[in-house]
């Protein structure tokens, strides 16, 4: 399944995600994760996320499992999703 993970979360506090999201998925951009999971890996890094939550985390989980229906367009210096080791 493809999985983009965004957040938007105290500056003291983008470590945290950076370090959780980075175990699994392709770091993007700043706040903006990609990656290919199994729908248990999905589920464990919710669950990790939901653990690390403060009233002030803001996270938004996009995931498919239709490869079709997932396109993406890069513009300007932006690396294809996928296309680094991280």
């Amino acid at each position: 399944m493809q999985v983009i993970v965004v957040y938007d979360v105290p500056a003291d506090r983008t470590h945290v995600y950076r370090k959780l999201l980075r175990r699994r998925l392709e770091h993007l951009q700043y706040s903006v994760f990609y990656g290919q999971l199994t729908p248990g890996q999905v589920e464990a890094m919710k669950n990790e996320i939901e653990s690390e939550l403060e009233d002030d985390d803001s996270i938004v989980v996009f995931e498919t499992t239709n490869q079709a229906a997932f396109d993406f367009t890069t513009f300007g210096a932006a690396e294809a999703p996928g296309s680094r080791f991280t």
